[in-house]
């Protein structure tokens, strides 16, 4: 018996309707102080793919199967929410001299991408695990050009079967992707904004 029917069953024999909740991931710890970066760079929500287009939370019972939590739901839909942590996240990293939503004068880069998967799947009785799948993209602020794309993936495992460990897990998940990523980030960044003259610093002569 699926989630979903029971949820329904317990709703109906109730005569009541359960209570939606919401979920957000825990905002990125500080890093280290350093000396801010000297690019800025822009974020901006992630296209999210499909099925998983949906503030619902997602479960897995077995690989052929998808379905929603009734009652559970994302504080927004999933592109937004892993734009918001790559924000918050990267403007802590001290590697930027600012990351901004909206591009200014003075962005290099902007960051984007898509979610292409963000879900609990159901590998067990006793084994949970939250999966989230992302391709990161960047490109030059001013012309456009794709500077530097990447997929990643990551499994967490759940310490319970709850939409709460879902969070925790997908946070986590967040958390690793960010770390691998930054250091081509802040490369590409940093590189554009010198070419550009935007940190104070001459151009990068072209061959």
């Amino acid at each position: 018996m699926s989630k979903y029917l029971v949820i329904a069953l317990l709703a109906a024999c109730s005569g009541s309707v359960p209570q939606t909740r919401y979920y957000q991931l825990a905002s990125p710890a500080q890093a280290p102080a350093t000396e801010d970066g000297g690019s800025v760079l822009a974020i901006e929500p992630l296209v999210t793919e499909g099925a998983y287009d949906d503030e619902r939370m997602v479960y897995r019972l077995d690989p052929v199967r998808f379905d929603y939590y009734a009652y559970h739901h994302w504080s927004t839909t999933p592109g937004a929410m892993v734009g918001g942590y790559l924000q918050q996240a990267l403007a802590r990293s001290g590697k930027f001299r600012s990351v901004v939503r909206d591009t200014t004068k003075d962005t290099s880069v902007v960051l984007g991408g898509r979610v292409t998967a963000i879900e609990e799947i159901d590998e067990s009785k006793t084994r949970w695990v939250g999966h989230l799948a992302v391709e990161l993209t960047l490109t030059d602020a001013k012309s456009g050009e794709i500077l530097w794309s990447h997929p990643y993936e990551q499994r967490e495992p759940l310490t319970a079967q709850t939409p709460e460990a879902l969070a925790r897990a997908i946070g986590t998940a967040m958390d690793h992707i960010v770390q691998d990523a930054t250091p081509a980030i802040t490369d590409l960044a940093d590189k554009q904004a010198r070419a550009r003259g935007l940190t104070g610093t001459p151009p990068v002569a072209k061959d």
